[in-house]
């Protein structure tokens, strides 16, 4: 072994070595003891057959290979390789577990039985409500205000209204109880209110008369607006003027044209006081003509003014005129035509 070695080592540098001439066969001496060398070799090898193979020399690390020296290949390792993981998505949140579903008829059931009970408390709460409010002196009625009335007094509006104190406020209706008081011809209107918790107030809009209207031997109460609204009293007023000329078939056939014509004549009355002439010469009588003309009887003295047909302003005036001259003159006269329609700047005078 340690001649292998030495003849496998280099030449050391700056030696050369001569070549034999007689051929590369080295010397006998050299020969058996590679004999024998490799004679130890071989028993050397039987007895290592029967051992396990051993790890080849490791050759020192500065140590060259031959190139066409090949390294045997390493010792197969068995090394476990775990394929590298892959990343995992976080596991959804598991939501919680749904109750069993009903079957429809079921949940229908439990639907209606649901509603059932809510308006079942609803009507008891409200049946006791209701009882409270209808039974609680905190709601009986301690008073009741009225204005706007002249010719009835509070308490025969409260007793046509049909409010009593002392009754409980929500047992009166407001809309019925107006109803009842405008039902009377001297009401035009009538509104009715509740003040919680114990007042009603009451406010009336009566209707004022202006004229008497003479119909068919009956007297009846007009207002501004010709509306005839009640027939004559021993209570209602009497110093009125008084319309005369509409008969009752007049007042059958076309009532909205006898209104219309009362309306007219109640205007040319309002001239008249705007001239100043019912002062001195009240009036007493307007005359509705068949012809659609209109005759006043004023005064004590009983003066008859024939006005024609409208316009009656200029004709108011003229009258005006005529009568301070006549009161200046103390002359009574009993007609004044002022109805000339071919010159009406003409008055013609008729004394007594």
């Amino acid at each position: 072994m340690n001649n292998q070695r030495r003849s496998s080592a280099p030449p050391p540098p700056n030696r050369r070595v001569a070549p034999s001439q007689h051929g590369s066969a080295p010397p006998p001496k050299q020969a058996g003891a590679t004999a024998s060398h490799a004679g130890r070799a071989g028993k050397d090898a039987a007895r290592s057959s029967d051992r396990p193979p051993s790890k080849p020399p490791t050759p020192p690390a500065n140590e060259r290979r031959p190139s066409n020296e090949h390294s045997p290949p390493p010792p197969a390792t068995s090394v476990s390789v775990r394929p590298p993981e892959e990343p995992t998505a976080a596991a959804p949140a598991r939501s919680p577990k749904r109750p069993a579903r009903l079957p429809q008829g079921l949940r229908w059931l439990q639907v209606v039985a649901g509603i059932a009970v809510v308006l079942a408390a609803s009507i008891a709460v409200g049946w006791g409500a209701r009882r409270y409010v209808m039974s609680s002196p905190r709601f009986a009625i301690r008073s009741v205000l009225i204005e706007g009335e002249q010719r009835r007094s509070a308490q025969e509006v409260a007793t046509t209204g049909g409010i009593e104190v002392g009754s409980n406020i929500f047992t009166l209706d407001p809309t019925m109880a107006s109803a009842a008081i405008s039902a009377d011809p001297w009401i035009e209107k009538a509104t009715v209110t509740r003040r919680l918790p114990s007042t009603i107030h009451v406010s009336v809009v009566e209707r004022e008369a202006q004229a008497l209207v003479a119909i068919g031997g009956e007297l009846y109460l007009a207002t501004r607006d010709g509306d005839l609204f009640k027939r004559h009293d021993g209570d209602d007023p009497a110093d009125l003027p008084v319309v005369t000329g509409i008969s009752p078939e007049q007042v059958a056939k076309d009532r909205p044209g006898v209104v219309l014509a009362v309306r007219r004549a109640l205007d040319v009355l309002d001239e008249f006081d705007r001239a100043g002439i019912s002062r001195r010469y009240p009036v007493q009588e307007l005359h509705l003509v068949k012809d659609g003309t209109l005759v006043f009887m004023i005064g004590k003295e009983g003066i008859s003014l024939h006005l024609g047909n409208p316009p009656y302003r200029e004709r108011v005036a003229q009258a005006a005129q005529v009568l301070n001259e006549l009161a200046r003159r103390k002359a009574n006269a009993s007609v004044l035509f002022l109805d000339n329609e071919a010159h009406p700047e003409r008055v013609v005078v008729r004394m007594k």
